[in-house]
């Protein structure tokens, strides 16, 4: 099966039991090569490899990516970060004095921090959980919500929001939404066109298992198309070199207002290209682990925080001192995160049933 020979080309997978892809992943090599080439290119021969690689605008890269999402390639943008592209979202609409932003509790903070710089703009950072979170985003989006700004898969939960009963409700008021993810792509199959959404940010490092540096940034065609940020990028005609004319790029590269980074970019386009390609064993896989996270932790008698009906990839299990019984779990070569009130596990689809029982054995232990 794919994800058995998948599993040989993680060399992670010889040192360590790691569930811990919602933190970082470790780099496969089939992503790593293809990072390696690029370098190796450009060492060879500087500018000319890199103006190859160029040529086409990294259309090659944004194929990939438009295909693991269902989106355009002249809709994404490569962009260094996650928190780079809510910037950029967040700056670059336009807001008058009774415009509200509505997110919530559940965020991480690179999905809500970007807001508070705008001042005039109304901040609802709604208290919710796992069970009640999108009644109560829902209940919060009005005639006045301008955008509204969430994760598909909660980092410190694991909850998979219903992104469409959200989206639905805010339509209704013309209102736009910005959807992180971060923690979904990569690991369940995503398709922005059904999702309804305007806007979507990740950077590649999680589930998608690329280089940190590398990210993409989905814009519904028609939005954004005067970005906030200028650089030398965004000109039409960049190559000029001519401060004194200035004429603004109209496809995704407005978005990308300097040098990115090439490499760990075309990491992501590789990693893209085999997930896309292997889309749906890759997402049940993955849900069918943490499904089997859950059950075991609940025959052990923990308390689950993630809902079992609306998971991804994440388990969250509730225990005392977390980052304690991480600690000692990492010595034992297991790889997990202490999140919110418990340890997180993020199993991807070339772990295995035994490392997932092994964990959960040697958690329990902990707290015996």
């Amino acid at each position: 099966m794919f994800w058995e020979d998948f599993r040989e080309l993680v060399p992670a997978t010889k040192n360590y039991i790691y569930l811990n892809h919602a933190a970082l992943s470790p780099t496969p090599l089939p992503v790593l090569y293809e990072t390696f080439r690029y370098l190796y290119e450009v060492s060879k021969s500087g500018t000319i490899a890199d103006n190859e690689e160029q040529k086409d605008e990294l259309f090659h890269i944004r194929k990939n990516i438009s295909n693991l999402i269902k989106a355009d390639p002249l809709e994404i943008s490569l962009i260094p970060n996650t928190s780079f592209g809510i910037n950029e979202v967040a700056h670059g609409i336009e807001y008058d004095d009774k415009s509200n932003v509505v997110t919530d509790s559940l965020e991480f903070p690179a999905t809500v921090y970007p807001f508070l710089k705008i001042k005039k703009l109304e901040k609802r950072i709604v208290n919710a959980s796992p069970y009640d979170i999108e009644d109560k985003i829902i209940e919060n989006i009005d005639e006045n919500t301008k955008i509204v700004s969430i994760s598909q898969v909660s980092f410190n939960t694991g909850v998979r929001i219903d992104v469409q009963k959200i989206v639905t409700k805010a339509k209704k008021v013309d209102a736009l939404v910005l959807l992180d993810i971060i923690q979904s792509a990569g690991a369940i199959k995503i398709n922005v066109k059904d999702l309804g959404i305007d806007f979507a940010v990740a950077g590649g490092y999680k589930w998608l298992m690329s280089p940190q540096g590398s990210g993409f940034m989905y814009i519904r065609k028609g939005l954004l198309e005067d970005p906030p940020f200028y650089g030398w990028k965004s000109a039409k005609n960049y190559l000029d070199f001519d401060p004194t004319k200035f004429e603004l790029e109209k496809g995704p590269r407005r978005i990308e207002i300097g040098t990115i980074d090439i490499a760990a970019n075309l990491g992501l386009s590789k990693s893209a290209e085999i997930i896309s390609s292997h889309e749906d064993e890759i997402e049940k896989r993955v849900l069918q682990l943490s499904a089997y996270a859950i059950d075991l932790a609940e025959d052990k008698k923990f308390e689950v925080i993630t809902p079992k009906e609306k998971r991804a990839g994440i388990v969250v299990i509730k225990v005392k001192k977390p980052k304690e019984i991480t600690s000692r779990l990492a010595q034992r070569s297991i790889i997990v995160s202490p999140r919110g009130e418990g340890i997180r596990i993020s199993t991807h689809f070339y772990n295995t049933e035994e490392e997932i029982e092994k964990t959960i054995n040697s958690i329990y232990q902990e707290v015996s």
